[in-house]
């Protein structure tokens, strides 16, 4: 194509009047006075002297070297987005049915006196509702408008308490069940028991927590009235306890203390984690 001449249309800018291309413009160099053309097609500007054939040909070089150079950027960003949308589809279930699995054994172990002692989901099932509802409360003071947004925050501290608060209220429900579980076959080894009045609390509180859960909770959970009764009667029983080693001097009795915890070294406490990462705390009673 023969190159025509230019018409002048700005300060330093020509219009290459022999192209077809209207977006096509040369630019004098200030320090050479050369005509440069800047060729913009589509969002790829090439900067190339020549024909209008020669500057699609560098537009198309310079999209490729764009995508060269910015490439593992853009996988990054799409790896992100791919692992944010399969967390919140995690974080929108329970995981499992929760009524559907009452009878799976969630934790095994051996108290100090030889009892072997096993927990299901549906002796982990008061706890569950207990860590949903006093966390409920949070995460409504959280986001009202959003109150699982709560429940997929990340809580960055020390060694075991780090972690989706999801993660470790599943990690409560059975730490706490585990620790009940101790104490109580330890109080009954030593010869405790609630008094008239303990039992008459107890089952007061479990009749208040009875009528107060939800319709979803006591669909999820399948907790009778009885059941529920005798959960609040073996948590009761195990405060009773800790009360009293605390009273005659122990301390770091409760979980993460290191007495507790060497305690419950001795008792093989071994936890199914197929069993429990099904639990999806924030999702089984709520939300």
């Amino acid at each position: 194509m023969d190159e025509k001449p230019a018409e002048v249309i700005g300060k330093g800018t020509r219009k290459v009047t022999g192209s077809n291309n209207p977006r096509m413009v040369d630019r004098i160099d200030p320090f050479t006075g050369e005509a440069i053309t800047y060729h913009y097609l589509n969002t790829a500007r090439a900067r190339r002297r020549g024909t209008e054939e020669d500057a699609i040909r560098a537009a198309k070089a310079r999209r490729r070297g764009i995508l060269r150079k910015y490439r593992p950027m853009i996988l990054s960003l799409l790896f992100v987005a791919m692992a944010g949308i399969l967390l919140s589809r995690g974080a929108g279930s329970s995981g499992m049915v929760y009524r559907e699995h009452l009878e799976d054994v969630a934790v095994t172990m051996t108290v100090p006196d030889g009892t072997p002692v096993t927990l299901t989901l549906n002796d982990l099932a008061y706890y569950v509702w207990k860590v949903e509802r006093d966390g409920d409360v949070r995460a409504q003071a959280y986001d009202a408008a959003d109150p699982k947004a709560y429940w997929n925050l990340f809580l960055n501290d020390e060694g075991d308490q780090s972690g989706y608060m999801s993660d470790l209220g599943r990690k409560a429900v059975v730490d706490y069940a585990v620790r009940d579980a101790i104490y109580v076959r330890e109080a009954e080894a030593k010869g405790f028991a609630l008094t008239e009045e303990q039992e008459r609390a107890a089952i007061m509180e479990a009749d208040r927590y009875f009528l107060d859960q939800s319709p979803k909770a006591a669909e999820a959970l399948q907790l009778s009235r009885e059941e529920l009764i005798e959960s609040v009667k073996k948590e009761t029983l195990a405060r009773e306890y800790m009360l009293y080693l605390y009273d005659n001097g122990q301390k770091d009795i409760d979980v993460g203390g290191a007495w507790y915890e060497a305690l419950k070294e001795t008792c093989g406490v071994s936890v199914d984690d197929e069993v429990v990462k099904g639990i999806r705390i924030g999702y089984v009673t709520i939300n």
